[in-house]
């Protein structure tokens, strides 16, 4: 005869093994304000020794609600650290992100809140407040900012693509290595040679050098004469445009690529400007086709897809009660597919 399993420890169990009320308990399992260190801390041991884990029916059952209740939405809070206000709707290269997440929040029962974190003379103090005044307990971190200092108490956060360092979050981003690995191979199905890589510096520096590290890989797998020197240049804006382009031009002039594979939205305007015919002479792929530039080939990075997933994340997180600076965070990689467009030439059948 079997032996019952035993049964799992509940609420009730810790409050009176710990000493503590029910609703003690709870609010130190959902690490809500209130109850001393002490308290916590003998709480969350107590927890610990009798193997409780929160009820994952529970959080699906509350996803059902929150549904159900299309008047009463949630909110997320997306934290906006673009010098500009509206950057996130005006630029499209953009608002992918923030279209795919205000969907799936309204699909979960969630609204997303913009807040502007760069606002002069605005403070990482003042954006905590905020946060806590408006009752919000999720926040998605745009990718412009390297670091962010809110108070993380109470807070469940999910940052995207690559930019922030500190502090370290579970972050949804592009899966960049395996996009310029699809776009090599599929510019060389249309017959292109010499493949020359311009990127900002910055796209190197975040992914921690991993499009270098491919294009080493890629070069040691082709003949020395294809091989082109990669162009990495320091940023794109304002003053330096004008000579961003003669630059782009002498790497071009020098190098002599079929093709060149990069993630600006001015990456046509260069190649134009330095003489060459798209696609004629030189053909142009871009590694994010998904809105502003979506008429060239390339890769469609699944833009909305992020966004999407990171709302998903950070419900997850509120949902188990997650909340804080996690201490393993996790890097979701979103794969993009390949887009053909008018910026290739059509290869001719063999």
């Amino acid at each position: 005869m079997k032996k019952k399993e035993p049964m799992p420890a509940s609420l009730g169990d810790i409050a009176r093994m710990a000493g503590v009320s029910k609703a003690t308990a709870c609010y130190v399992l959902r690490n809500r304000p209130g109850p001393s260190p002490a308290t916590r801390d003998l709480v969350l041991r107590v927890a610990r020794q009798l193997g409780y884990s929160p009820d994952p029916r529970v959080a699906s059952w509350m996803a059902r609600v929150r549904d159900a209740k299309g008047k009463d939405l949630l909110p997320l809070a997306w934290l906006n650290t673009n010098p500009e206000k509206d950057a996130w709707e005006k630029y499209k290269f953009f608002t992918p992100y923030l279209e795919g997440a205000r969907e799936r929040a309204a699909q979960l029962g969630y609204r997303i809140e913009e807040v502007w974190a760069a606002q002069p003379g605005l403070r990482m103090q003042d954006v905590s407040r905020i946060i806590h005044q408006r009752g919000i307990e999720g926040v998605i971190i745009s990718h412009n900012a390297r670091h962010v200092r809110l108070d993380w108490e109470g807070v469940a956060a999910v940052a995207l693509e690559h930019s922030l360092l500190v502090p370290r979050l579970d972050h949804v981003e592009t899966d960049i290595y395996f996009n310029l690995h699809v776009a090599l191979k599929m510019v060389r199905r249309h017959g292109y040679r010499r493949i020359g890589i311009c990127l900002d510096n910055n796209v190197d520096q975040h992914t921690h050098h991993s499009c270098r590290a491919l294009m080493y890989h890629f070069h040691a797998s082709i003949p020395r004469a294809e091989q082109i020197t990669p162009f990495y240049y320091v940023g794109e804006a304002g003053k330096i445009y004008s000579r961003r382009e003669k630059t782009v031009a002498a790497w071009l002039h020098r190098q002599r690529p079929d093709v060149v594979i990069g993630h600006s939205n001015y990456l046509l305007g260069w190649v134009r400007a330095a003489g060459y015919r798209v696609p004629g002479d030189i053909g142009v792929v871009h590694l994010a086709t998904d809105d502003d530039v979506a008429d060239w080939a390339g890769i469609h990075s699944n833009r909305r897809q992020i966004g999407a997933s990171a709302v998903a994340r950070v419900i997850s997180r509120l949902q188990y009660r997650q909340f804080g600076i996690p201490k393993i965070a996790v890097n979701f990689m979103i794969p993009g597919r390949w887009h053909p467009g008018k910026t290739l030439l059509i290869p001719k059948p063999k």
